[in-house]
């Protein structure tokens, strides 16, 4: 098994109320991921805890998918889906919301900590640490909002403005990940990202 990425699991909450919120960035994501890499196929659900889409890069069978267990509850969707085609830990590759970074600004790492992020932590908790992971910046919190109600609000009108570009480059960095493995997309987009998008 080489360290290619077979499973792209990309963090979300499920249902309208939460559609175009911050801590939702992972199924925007997920959405342009499979539009660019899986054109014409339809999200199909997974035992009720996750929607995908399967198709093919680089000679090699590879799956995109939405947890629909809410945040805290996302390795569910990973393990079983993943359990079941037996894609290890280091071939899951998860994509998700961090407050720890600017918006516009992108970090891939091969493993880690989950940091203060309960999706990543329910998906580490489920499958164990050695699995890389899409950081997405959405910061900086005003002092004045709580994390927790900051990642839940909609994405300022200036931040909408820049949203498509900075969800280009993700899906750019998704793909070398998918198709180069983590370690070349590593070498090339957390050089080239050093700057947020503007």
């Amino acid at each position: 098994m080489n360290d290619q990425v077979q499973l792209a699991a990309l963090l979300g909450n499920p249902g309208p109320g939460y559609e175009k919120t911050r801590h939702n960035i992972g199924f925007m994501l997920a959405d342009l991921a499979a539009s660019r890499l899986a054109p014409g196929k339809s999200w199909r659900d997974w035992k009720g805890l996750g929607l995908y889409v399967e198709f093919e890069l680089a000679g090699l069978r590879r799956f995109i998918l939405k947890p629909q267990t809410y945040m805290n509850l996302s390795g569910q969707a990973v393990q079983s889906l993943g359990g079941f085609y037996k894609v290890p830990p280091s071939a899951i590759l998860t994509g998700y919301d961090d407050l720890a970074l600017p918006f516009g600004k992108l970090r891939l790492r091969k493993d880690g900590s989950a940091g203060s992020h309960n999706g990543m932590a329910s998906v580490i908790s489920a499958v164990g640490p050695a699995c890389p992971r899409l950081r997405m910046g959405i910061g900086p919190r005003p002092a004045h909002i709580e994390g927790k109600d900051f990642v839940l609000s909609k994405f300022s009108k200036e931040e909408g403005g820049r949203l498509p570009e900075f969800l280009g480059l993700a899906c750019d960095a998704l793909a070398s990940v998918l198709r180069d493995g983590v370690v070349t997309a590593m070498n090339r987009f957390n050089h080239d990202n050093d700057k947020p998008v503007h």
